[in-house]
C-alpha cells in the first residue's frame, strides 16, 4: 500500500525527533569522554593524589559502566527502543519517505543546491541519481556500527550489566576500544543528522563551560574543615 504524504511527513518528524533525543544523550557520553581524560591527565602530572588509588579506581570503573551502557543504548537492537540503531532500520525499511526531491526541499542554501552540493549529498545514501535512499547502503552503515560497538556491547552485557557464569569474550575491550566505538557513533549520527536535517555538526560534542574545571582548583577537604570549625 502507498504510503500518503501526510504519513510520511509523520514518519520524517519521528525521527527527527529521535535524532534529537539520541543527540542529546550522546552528546553527554562524549562530554563525559573529555572528563575522564583530562582528570586522567591532572592525576599523571600530580604525584601527591596518585596514592591511594582507590578513588581513581572507582571513578575509571563508574566511567567504564557509563560509557559501555551508553554505547549498548545507541545501538540498541530491541524493539520498542529508541536507538540509532532503530533510527536508521526505520529509515532503510521505508526508502520512499526521503526522497531526492524531499531532501531538495529542505535544503535551504540556493547557492550550494545550484553548484549541486545537495545532489551529491544526497548520493551519500542513494545510488547515483537514484531518487531514494539505497536501503543497501543504510544496511552498511548498520553493519559497521554492529562491527565497530560489538566488543564493547559483549564485554558491557558480560561484565557490567550481567555477572555471566558463561563469560566468553573476544578479549577484554581497551579504552582505545571504546574511543573507537564512540567516535563510530559520532560519524554515523552526524551523516543521519545530514540526511535528516541537510546540516550536521562535525561531531555531536555539545559545548561545555569553558572554564569546568574551576572547581578542582579549590581545596576540597582543608576547605570544609575549615567551614565547619
Amino acid at each position: 500500500m502507498k504510503m500518503r504524504n501526510e504519513q510520511k511527513d509523520q514518519l520524517c518528524q519521528k525521527w527527527k525527533s529521535w535524532l534529537d533525543e539520541i543527540g542529546n544523550e550522546f552528546g553527554w557520553l562524549l562530554t563525559g569522554r573529555d572528563f575522564f581524560w583530562r582528570l586522567q591527565k591532572i592525576v599523571e602530572s600530580n604525584k601527591k593524589i596518585q596514592s591511594p588509588a582507590e578513588l581513581h579506581n572507582w571513578i575509571a570503573d563508574n566511567y567504564v559502566a557509563k560509557v559501555t551502557t551508553g554505547i549498548v543504548r545507541m545501538t540498541d537492537h530491541h524493539k520498542g527502543t529508541i536507538s540509532l540503531y532503530w533510527l536508521i532500520k526505520g529509515i532503510e525499511n521505508n526508502p520512499d519517505v526521503i526522497t531526492r526531491e524531499y531532501f531538495m526541499s529542505q535544503w535551504h542554501n540556493e547557492f550550494l543546491k545550484k553548484m549541486g552540493t545537495a545532489d551529491r549529498t544526497f548520493d551519500m545514501f542513494a545510488e547515483v541519481g537514484g531518487q531514494r535512499v539505497d536501503p543497501e547502503r543504510l544496511m552498511m552503515d548498520l553493519r559497521n556500527l554492529d562491527e565497530q560497538t560489538r566488543l564493547v556491547k559483549d564485554f558491557r552485557d558480560q561484565w557490567v550489566a550481567h555477572f555471566d557464569s558463561k563469560r566468553k569474550i573476544e578479549r577484554m575491550p581497551t579504552f582505545g576500544d571504546v574511543d573507537n566505538a564512540l567516535d563510530t557513533i559520532d560519524r554515523v549520527w552526524c551523516k543521519y543528522s545530514l540526511l535528516l536535517t541537510c546540516s550536521a555538526p562535525e561531531t555531536r560534542k555539545p559545548a561545555i563551560e569553558p572554564d569546568w574545571e574551576a572547581p578542582l582548583r579549590h581545596r576540597w577537604i582543608e576547605g570544609a574543615e575549615q567551614e565547619e570549625g
